[in-house]
């Protein structure tokens, strides 16, 4: 059998030089995309603002800008360093660190439902939930963090104590320690033996000072026991019934007879209730927020001023309306301060008298 000839091949296959363009043009891709990724790293790149400014730091996004802080610079700074806690990044180690160098480092414990807790009571210390009530208390995220409330006390607020405050307890103190050295005294003294008969027969000026020295609070030129008796000896029966004939009970109380003669309405819940959804969210003092609640139970509970009827905050079918009250409360809070502590003294009063008729005994109370 004759043997094949061997055959050169002068041109390449067509599917080499299809293979080969292909080629040619992703390396030419290529080419074009490493050169279009180095000119926009380029572009990224930070440069110097033209004329020369410095580049400014932004404070961080998710953090609360800081009371007196300085500059954005200044506030950037504080709020992207680790070591303060009012930073959103703060890392209560790395702060014990800086402080202390040479103290170990400092541990979290995991608290129950998965707080993170400070055992060492540092910055990074849970507040007690008392501490949301103190004055000054910044709310929002991270608020219950000992670090986050400089001007709270952990250990509780102490209410300041006004002077004319202490006067008055410093001189029932004495009164007190006066009366103790008293009845310390030998029986056969006549001083003595004149405190002893006040006691053994329940003379009424004892009971009063009794009152007084149980509850030295209500012992004030407008509420004391001596004036409440003189008032309530005025007063006329009230009738139990009436809660079920009327849905209230109402009593007039001459003060001064013929020249301050308020009347009174007991409240029902829905209307207690109202006030009290409108007091949500009020801002303020402590003493601010007390006042304003006191006097707007007074303008739920005054009826009437020497015969001349309030505007009434209930509609059609005794229902408390928001828009009524509020145009009543705006007359009673301009009545002068001092009718006002008055007028509530009587109130005060008015509800023990109407409490006092579901105790049973009687249908009828004039007097407590």
């Amino acid at each position: 059998m004759a043997k094949k000839k061997p055959s050169v091949q002068f041109n390449k296959t067509p599917e080499e030089v299809v293979r080969e363009r292909q080629r040619n043009l992703q390396e030419q891709r290529d080419a074009q995309q490493r050169d279009a990724q180095a000119r926009m790293a380029q572009i990224k790149q930070p440069r110097q603002p033209h004329g020369g400014a410095p580049e400014v730091e932004i404070p961080p996004l998710n953090a609360s800008p800081i009371e007196g802080g300085g500059t954005m610079q200044d506030q950037a700074q504080a709020l992207r360093d680790p070591t303060s806690p009012l930073s959103p990044a703060y890392n209560p180690q790395m702060a014990q660190m800086m402080s202390n160098p040479q103290a170990p480092p400092m541990v979290p414990r995991m608290a129950p439902g998965g707080r993170v807790s400070d055992p060492a009571g540092g910055p990074f210390a849970p507040l007690p939930p008392e501490a949301a009530k103190q004055p000054g208390f910044r709310g929002g995220v991270g608020s219950m963090i000992q670090g986050n409330q400089p001007g709270i006390d952990p250990k509780g607020y102490k209410p300041q104590i006004s002077p004319e405050t202490h006067q008055s307890m410093q001189a029932l103190a004495a009164f007190q320690e006066g009366a103790r050295q008293q009845q310390e005294k030998p029986p056969e003294t006549e001083t003595s033996t004149k405190l002893k008969e006040a006691m053994d027969k329940e003379e009424d000026l004892y009971k009063e000072l009794r009152d007084v020295l149980d509850d030295p609070a209500q012992w004030n030129l407008l509420n004391n026991p001596k004036r409440k008796k003189e008032i309530e000896a005025r007063l006329e029966p009230m009738d139990i019934t009436d809660v079920i004939i009327h849905g209230e009970i109402r009593q007039m109380v001459p003060v001064v007879p013929g020249k301050l003669e308020p009347e009174y309405r007991s409240v029902s819940a829905e209307e207690d209730l109202s006030v009290k959804q409108m007091m949500f969210g009020e801002a303020g003092s402590d003493r601010y927020l007390m006042d304003k609640y006191t006097i707007m139970q007074l303008t739920l509970g005054l009826v009437a001023l020497n015969g001349e009827e309030l505007p009434s905050h209930l509609d059609d079918k005794k229902k408390f309306n928001e828009d009524k009250f509020l145009k009543k409360f705006d007359k009673v809070v301009r009545f002068p301060l001092q009718l006002i502590a008055d007028l509530g003294v009587q109130y005060l009063w008015f509800d023990e008298r109407v409490r006092a008729l579901f105790l049973g005994g009687t249908e009828e109370l004039k007097n407590t």
